[in-house]
């Protein structure tokens, strides 16, 4: 919870005011929504103890300068010194043209809850998947052309539906358009090595909302910080065993340490889960292979060696057994959907769905063990939804990706299922 004041914050800067205004949130998180337009969230103010202004977020990071030494001046004229960690670890002077109700309007206030609907991903709990998958990329045999992948690892899929996939073998994350036949480098794809513009066994991508991009580099033991466009990346956690990643509401980056068998929070680099060494226990970890955050900051672990998906509420100091029971062999990869129902890749060829609080789970995908045809799935890696919910497969040894539609006829407009 968070209240918005009014600041005035400087004489006229546009003939279509008299006055101009932005919103300050008072004792609101880091990238909270703050306004009716989903690109705007609070930024917290660096010359404050609690406060945030609530900004447009679509400014590219390379139009933004450091603040002075202080971290609380801007010597740029109508700038604000604020935290964007997005864009830079260190305080940024943001435009405070950015900051105004014309680009920010306030969430209007309601006398009366809006009536239940289906989640924005649109997934209910009786809605199902086409068992025949269609290849999104790749799927042309293993090799480094563009229409080619390599043993793929890990994908992600951004709002216009576009993949991007971890082409670990060939050294590089790919992008592939919607509907493309063929990819764009957009990380790496200069040979095997450590050096800033090169990776050496990706295992692992997620982008963020400014579009850039996070890279568990495995064997180099680093992740990278690529911004969006450029041609190199940046170090931002050494000697480490980075097998997954995942993003937290604030924008804060959650590390799965496959060799230490813990998760990494970052920048605060605080232990979240795991940590006291290899073993079954529900404070242990037993080589974690990815991690996921909902959206109540809950961390689910796939927990490749104890055949299991555990959750760890914030600030616990031990994780419930949401996914397993038998039911896995190696998971690779976690995710929950907005119902709290949990999906899992394993080795055993499947994706397993987990309703909230269920028993047992169902498989969903590749219900006949592993192979190459278009029902099925062989040593898959890794998942992932669009806004529509269909699911992304990444389906390593046949070195492609399959995405499978979602029948959502099922589905009550009128009720959420829980």
């Amino acid at each position: 919870m968070f209240s918005i004041v009014y600041a005035f914050l400087y004489p006229i800067l546009h003939s279509l005011f008299d006055e101009t205004r932005a919103q300050i949130c008072q004792s609101a998180s880091q990238y909270e929504q703050c306004s009716s337009n989903t690109a705007c969230a609070c930024l917290r103010l660096m010359n404050t103890v609690n406060d945030g202004i609530c900004a447009y977020l679509r400014v590219k990071c390379s139009e933004l300068i450091s603040c002075a030494n202080n971290n609380r001046t801007c010597y740029r004229p109508d700038h604000i010194c604020v935290n964007h960690s997005r864009c830079h670890s260190t305080p940024l002077c943001y435009p405070i043209d950015m900051t105004l109700q014309i680009f920010c309007p306030p969430i209007p206030s309601m006398t009366t809850p809006p009536p239940p609907v289906i989640p924005d991903d649109g997934i209910c709990a009786s809605a199902t998947w086409n068992q025949n998958g269609v290849t999104v990329a790749g799927g042309n045999g293993r090799g480094s052309s563009l229409d080619q992948l390599n043993e793929p690892l890990g994908l992600f899929v951004d709002e216009d539906a576009a993949v991007y996939v971890a082409d670990t073998l060939n050294f590089r994350v790919v992008k592939w358009a919607s509907g493309a036949s063929s990819g764009q480098v957009v990380a790496g794809g200069n040979g095997e090595g450590n050096q800033t513009n090169q990776m050496k066994y990706a295992t692992k991508i997620i982008i963020d909302k400014n579009g850039t991009m996070f890279i568990c580099d495995h064997t180099n033991m680093r992740v990278q910080r690529w911004f969006k466009n450029d041609d190199h990346g940046q170090t931002i956690i050494e000697n480490i065993s980075c097998w997954g990643l995942a993003l937290d509401k604030e924008e804060s980056l959650y590390v799965s340490d496959w060799e230490k068998l813990r998760i990494m929070k970052w920048p605060s680099e605080e232990i979240v889960a795991g940590g006291n060494g290899q073993g079954s226990a529900l404070n242990q970890l037993f080589y974690p292979c990815d991690v996921f955050i909902d959206q109540d900051q809950s961390i689910f672990v796939a927990d490749d060696g104890n055949q299991r998906i555990i959750k760890w509420p914030v600030g616990a100091k031990e994780g419930i057994v949401v996914a397993g029971h038998n039911q896995l062999e190696s998971p690779q990869s976690v995710v929950v959907d907005q119902m709290g129902a949990v999906y899992a890749v394993d080795y055993g060829n499947h994706v397993v769905r987990w309703l909230k609080d269920a028993a047992s789970g169902s498989i969903i995908i590749s219900q006949h063990g592993a192979g190459n045809g278009t029902d099925e799935l062989s040593d898959p890696t890794d998942l992932a939804f669009d806004r529509q919910g269909n699911l992304y497969v990444v389906d390593r040894t046949n070195s492609r990706v399959q995405m499978f539609t979602i029948d959502k006829s099922s589905c009550d407009r009128n009720l959420v299922s829980t």
